[in-house]
């Protein structure tokens, strides 16, 4: 619960109740905690190293897109040089 009594429901939860529903219920409602913490951990664990890769490629992306306009743009002036 969070203040004023508001209950706040994950966007894990969400995930997790789609995946299994009881295995939710279990969880949120009887309280009963999974067995298998530490496959979760190393699930957790390799969810964390994708995401910095796919943060990654993103940067890598504008990179290469600024390097392309770079080029282009040099491309551009050498040609209008060649042309006069």
């Amino acid at each position: 619960m969070s203040g004023r009594g508001q209950i706040v429901l994950r966007a894990s939860e969400v995930g997790r109740y789609t995946y299994c529903a009881r295995a939710w219920w279990l969880q949120r409602v009887m309280g009963i905690e999974p067995r298998n913490l530490a496959a979760l951990q190393r699930g957790t664990e390799a969810h964390a190293a994708h995401g910095r890769g796919v943060e990654r490629a993103s940067r890598m992306g504008a990179w290469a897109l600024g390097l392309a306009l770079v080029a282009a743009a040099a491309l551009c002036a050498w040609l209008i040089t060649l042309l006069r």
